[in-house]
């Protein structure tokens, strides 16, 4: 009975930290220091391996992997399931660290597509994105 108790409060404990946040947004938290001077941003969290996903940008394989879903669920809304990475780039770093904005090329099925996505440290922790006109 006790342990049952544990779980239930370790589970409730999970869901409420930063970073386990499950928006139905466009923006997602991931839990990310950051760091602008770094090369690349941590995540305090499991790696997700993302197979073909192009190289380049700031964040973490972690958060590159959530913007990549998000891509391919925008894409599938759009009827095409036919999407490929071709370049992740970052287009400016804010000098202040409040953000910074990568623009991901992808062929989305046959046309070259260029979104802008939008990366801002999360106040409560961790990093917010957002894909921007």
């Amino acid at each position: 009975m006790l342990l049952g108790l544990v779980l239930i409060v370790g589970e409730m404990i999970g869901t409420s930290l930063p970073g386990n946040r499950s928006d139905k947004t466009v923006s997602s938290s991931i839990s990310t220091p950051v760091d602008f001077f770094s090369q690349e941003f941590a995540s305090s969290a499991d790696i997700v391996p993302v197979s073909g996903l192009a190289m380049g940008g700031l964040s973490d394989t972690l958060l590159k992997s959530n913007v990549w879903n998000t891509l391919l669920d925008y894409e599938r809304n759009q009827n095409c399931i036919d999407v490929i990475s071709k370049a992740i780039t970052v287009a400016e770093i804010n000098e202040a660290g409040s953000f910074w904005i990568e623009d991901w090329t992808v062929i989305a099925c046959g046309k070259t597509e260029v979104f802008k996505i939008k990366f801002t440290p999360d106040p409560v922790g961790g990093t917010l994105y957002s894909i921007i006109p």
